[in-house]
């Protein structure tokens, strides 16, 4: 009977340490999925904050080129306005010169 307690004492030992290892497993599962989960959460929330920062840097740079573009469009205008008053102050002179050289032909 001395044997027999040992033998069972050895089977429940055995089937304890198949429980811890089972038990080991599974958490060792769920610790993993749970990473996994989590590393894929960190990649997405990355990615929408490089996708926010990309975009808000793009906005940017759109408005600087758009003050770059009123700033050359105003200047660009004044030049026109400077000709256009240039060339019609100097229109009656250049009328009245070819008129002259006509009539002196």
């Amino acid at each position: 009977m001395g044997m027999e307690k040992v033998l069972q004492s050895i089977k429940k030992a055995e089937q304890a340490a198949e429980q811890t290892l089972s038990d080991a497993q599974s958490e060792s599962s769920r610790i993993l999925s749970d990473a996994r989960r989590d590393a894929a959460d960190l990649v997405a929330k990355a990615t929408e904050e490089a996708q926010t920062s990309i975009q808000s840097t793009l906005d940017a740079a759109k408005d600087a080129a758009m003050k770059n573009v009123k700033s050359v469009q105003k200047e660009g205008a004044k030049a026109v306005e400077s000709v256009e008053s240039d060339a019609g102050s100097k229109q009656d002179a250049a009328v009245a010169l070819i008129v002259e050289r006509l009539l002196n032909q």
